[in-house]
């Protein structure tokens, strides 16, 4: 009798343990801080950051709108590196600041800054009429007046998509 309540207990417990984990992982994460820096202004053969200086700063703010925020500072932190801003993959913009691809890297990090392992690429293009965007890109419409709250917005829409995918113990969820 003892040994069958063991294992009812036993069977209990790791049910109950089970449900929490589902629970706990079907949860968004929540981010404590947000920093977007710039690998490309060490770039020098860019010209991007004359162009938008405030672009860290605005990529940031609207990453922020979308993401679940949490002021515990035990929750995760993200870093995003602006790796590329370029004009039909040259880096070199034209004087009339046009560009049509942004890529950067979201990485996932503990508050103590060790990383979890979980990174994942953001790549956004604007290409009209029969031009492809390239492959891994997300695509958006370009519009003459707006394309650059239109990429800045889009890239913030697919970083908080890819958070979507990690649940609280920074592994990746699969879709």
């Amino acid at each position: 009798m003892f040994a069958h309540l063991k294992t009812l207990a036993l069977a209990a417990g790791v049910s109950t343990l089970a449900l929490s984990t589902a629970v706990l992982g079907s949860e968004d994460v929540r981010i404590s801080k947000i920093d977007v820096e710039s690998s490309v202004a060490s770039m020098a053969d860019s010209n991007a950051l004359t162009f938008y200086p405030d672009l860290e700063e605005d990529l940031r703010s609207e990453i922020a709108q979308r993401v679940p925020l949490s002021s515990d500072g035990a929750d995760p932190q993200i870093r995003v590196d602006i790796r590329k801003i370029a004009l039909n993959g040259s880096v070199m913009l034209p004087e009339t600041q046009e560009f049509n691809e942004l890529e950067g890297v979201v990485d996932v990090s503990s508050p103590t800054g060790e990383s979890s392992g979980l990174s994942f690429a953001v790549n956004i293009s604007a290409y009209s009429g029969d031009a492809v965007a390239p492959e891994g890109y997300v695509n958006v419409p370009p519009s003459e007046t707006d394309f650059y709250v239109a990429m800045v917005s889009t890239f913030a829409d697919v970083v908080a998509e890819g958070l979507k995918n990690v649940n609280t113990s920074g592994n990746k969820v699969d879709p």
